[in-house]
């Protein structure tokens, strides 16, 4: 005789109502991105920049072993192991601390991800993440995975600059992934977390000989383009103006003056360029005044935080302060590139650059981490 529960789920099944038991619901992280992920050009290569967030909630650790990035067409990118290791930042902790992957009870890892896009097309639409881990469980570790709401790319055009320097060879320095460096600097102000230089470039003159001094003190201090004519990339308003800071200040310098002397212009839209570490004395422009694209702004100098000697720090942010904002990308419509450094290490350490094989140039673009381009 049938019993009243197999009579009922085979009522169930008969009009399709039966169900899987479901797995029980296991708590893990949450997967946040605070700022839309931005496609712009690099180089020959489109790329998407963005931070993906994972914050702990639980009592016990979980240890970060994977992220993927899936498109509509499914995975486009896949972190894990030593390439991860590399890409996780933790607030609050040293940059080398030894296991970033490993999120404590109430802790918080960022994933700093700057992902070339196969053959030259940018993501559209939305992305989704899927965060593998493991939950540290005292009865028994957990693996998990973590799938995130989908986020929408931004499709916003990245603004195209004329130069913001003149004649010359110049060594753009910037190595997204580098600890500590613009693109992992978080300053937390007006009870908000920010990077102002997500997209920043430290220009310096190739010197002389191809490669920079290794004693540092052997570098004079008017090296690196120190003078050299700083221009206007737009035409826009001057939206901050500052002058008085002495060069060369000793090392390092309190947060308030790590820009030194610098210029604001807005661009519209919600963009501001900004030029920082300007010579003292050599600003030319005052807030609330008109510039034109190529007008000499000021000139390059080594003030406030300019542990490399002289050197013009450029970037492009959502507001016109100096740390109270978000960077956002930029391209130049045009420079020569010539070749490049194989690193911010060789460069420092003394190493000669590479010379490209055939100077060629480039459009709508942004240079490749340590290339020497000329604008000319």
């Amino acid at each position: 005789m049938a019993t009243a529960t197999s009579i009922l789920l085979a009522w169930l099944a008969l009009f399709g109502l039966a169900q899987e038991p479901r797995p029980a619901a296991v708590q893990s992280v949450d997967l946040a991105v605070p700022v839309a992920p931005t496609p712009f050009r690099q180089g020959d290569r489109d790329h998407l920049v963005y931070e993906l967030h994972i914050t702990n909630f639980q009592q016990v650790d979980v240890v970060v072993s994977a992220v993927r990035v899936n498109g509509p067409r499914g995975v486009i990118a896949e972190y894990r192991d030593a390439e991860l290791h590399r890409l996780i930042t933790r607030p609050g902790l040293r940059f080398d601390h030894p296991a970033p992957q490993v999120i404590a009870p109430g802790m918080r890892a960022i994933v700093n991800i700057w992902m070339p896009m196969g053959n030259g097309v940018v993501a559209a639409g939305a992305i989704r993440h899927a965060v593998d881990l493991t939950v540290q469980r005292k009865d028994q570790p957990l693996a998990v995975t973590a799938t995130g709401a989908a986020v929408d790319v931004s499709l916003a055009p990245a603004p195209v600059l004329d130069p913001p320097l003149g004649d010359g060879q110049w060594v753009a320095i910037y190595d997204p992934l580098l600890m500590g460096g613009h693109r992992t600097a978080i300053y937390t102000l007006d009870g908000r977390a920010r990077i102002p230089g997500r997209f920043a470039i430290d220009f310096i003159a190739l010197p002389p000989n191809g490669a920079l001094a290794r004693d540092r003190a052997a570098q004079p201090p008017t090296g690196n383009g120190f003078g050299a004519d700083v221009l206007a990339v737009a035409d826009g308003t001057i939206a901050a103006a500052v002058d008085g800071v002495a060069d060369h200040a000793p090392q390092p310098v309190p947060a308030d003056l790590a820009a030194g002397n610098h210029i604001a212009i807005d661009l519209g839209g919600g963009r501001f360029a900004f030029y920082e570490h300007l010579q003292r004395g050599s600003v030319r422009v005052k807030a609330g005044q008109r510039v034109r694209r190529g007008e000499v702004i000021a000139k390059l100098g080594a003030s406030g935080s300019t542990s490399i000697g002289p050197h013009l720090h450029f970037h492009v942010a959502d507001a016109s302060a100096t740390l109270a904002a978000e960077g956002m990308p930029f391209v130049f419509g045009n420079f020569t590139m010539l070749g490049e450094f194989a690193s911010i290490g060789a460069l420092q350490g003394g190493e000669p650059w590479i010379p490209a094989e055939l100077a060629r140039l480039v459009t709508r673009s942004r240079p490749t981490p340590n290339s020497v381009i000329s604008f000319r």
